[in-house]
């Protein structure tokens, strides 16, 4: 009979992945650790490769990552959809309706877009006058219909908070100047971004998104920001506030409402420790895109890819804690950092302590390309671990 203790990891993108790598790093004997990991189909990419298929840097078929059996050998890999977890009898409910025990559970399955929260807003989709980059067949429409776009009202809108990758409606607009200018259509174009935020990135403090601002205005961007949508009206192509006041637009790029794909005590984002990235539940751990965070400042900690990785360090230390198998116990890191791309193969980059009091003290540098070739590398890096072929480098 087996007695091994079960470890369930849900979720095999950044954070589900870094779990696995820091595990396998940590120097503790796994060999009586059954250590299983669900997907709905083992494949992922890196969020911020998605505005470079809508810029057409890249096509929709190279950003996917799918590691390789090699790279997940040891574990049990179940692919599969999860229903909802039990925290009191202890396991996973598939889609097919597969039961799956655990003892240590790590929830690392992310955001999913949720368009039909705007009201209006998948109408305009399926007529062709909205589009967004937030996946990557989205991101390859948003290309042509950005790359046909000869002039008029062009209106990048953030539809909701929280959302994944907090520069990515800004980079996206600085991207689509870019690309208009290629094409000949940028002198004929209104580009605006309308926002919720006060300002952009406002876990980063308050430097990072004036700074961050300063860029888009010096491209000829308009920043709006404390705007929260109410609906979008297609055949008018009207977004409407909630204030009640509206904008016009000939092509509307959005970023989705967003919402957690596996939930847990209810609907919404799931609560952790902000240290140890435990839920209420002992041994029940949640990191990455799918969990609500509050920094020492009272800002919400951003949904990127390196606070998925820290709350994995986190998450993997303290479930092994949890299972006997160290004495040692995690604690999640507020260092973070993130590229913004700002076109011409050029990007700028914020970093810093996210924990810092009485706020984060982040600026962004002067864009550069030796940052963009970072970018790139960093993509490559993590693919090389995952993958055996890496994309050529544009």
């Amino acid at each position: 009979m087996n007695t091994n203790k079960k470890l369930l990891i849900l979720g095999a993108g950044i954070g589900g992945l870094s779990v696995i790598k820091e595990l396998t790093d940590s120097g503790v004997t796994l060999d009586d650790l059954d250590i299983t990991v669900v997907d709905k189909d083992f494949s992922h990419f890196l969020g911020f490769t998605l505005p470079w298929v809508m810029r057409g840097w890249r096509n929709q078929d190279s950003v996917p990552i799918r590691p390789t059996p090699d790279a997940l050998s040891g574990l049990t890999t179940v692919t599969g959809s999860v229903r909802g977890v039990d925290p009191v009898s202890r396991t996973v409910t598939l889609a097919d309706s597969t039961e799956l025990p655990f003892d240590a559970l790590v929830i690392a399955t992310g955001a999913r877009n949720a368009i039909d929260k705007v009201p209006g807003l998948r109408t305009a989709v399926d007529t062709g006058i909205a589009v967004h980059y937030y996946s990557a067949d989205a991101a390859a429409d948003a290309h042509r219909a950005l790359q046909s776009f000869s002039g008029g009202k062009l209106v990048f809108l953030v539809t909701s908070q929280p959302f994944r990758c907090p520069p990515a409606p800004y980079e996206g607009a600085l991207l689509a100047a870019d690309l208009l200018r290629e094409n000949g259509s940028r002198a004929a174009t209104q580009i605006s971004v309308y926002s919720p935020e006060k300002q952009p990135m406002p876990s980063a403090g308050p430097y990072a998104g004036s700074e961050l601002v300063a860029l888009l205005n010096a491209e000829g961007i308009d920043f709006f920001g404390e705007y929260s949508v109410a609906s979008v009206d297609a055949d008018k192509r009207v977004v409407e506030f909630q204030d009640g006041t509206t904008v016009q637009f000939d092509l509307l790029v959005f970023v989705p409402p967003h919402e957690p794909a596996v939930t847990l005590d209810g609907p919404g984002w799931i609560p952790v420790d902000a240290s140890t990235m435990q839920t209420r539940h002992p041994g029940i751990f949640a990191i990455g895109d799918t969990t609500a965070i509050t920094s020492p400042s009272g800002r919400p900690l951003p949904k990127a890819a390196i606070f998925a990785k820290n709350g994995a360090k986190a998450a993997a230390e303290n479930a092994l804690h949890y299972l006997g198998k160290t004495d040692r116990i995690g604690a999640l890191s507020g260092r973070g950092y993130c590229y913004v791309d700002t076109g011409t193969h050029t990007s700028a980059l914020g970093e810093g302590d996210f924990f810092t009091l009485p706020h984060p003290a982040i600026h962004l540098t002067a864009p550069s390309e030796e940052l963009h070739h970072a970018k790139q590398h960093e993509e490559q890096d993590w693919r090389a671990q995952w993958e055996d072929a890496v994309p050529a480098k544009r």
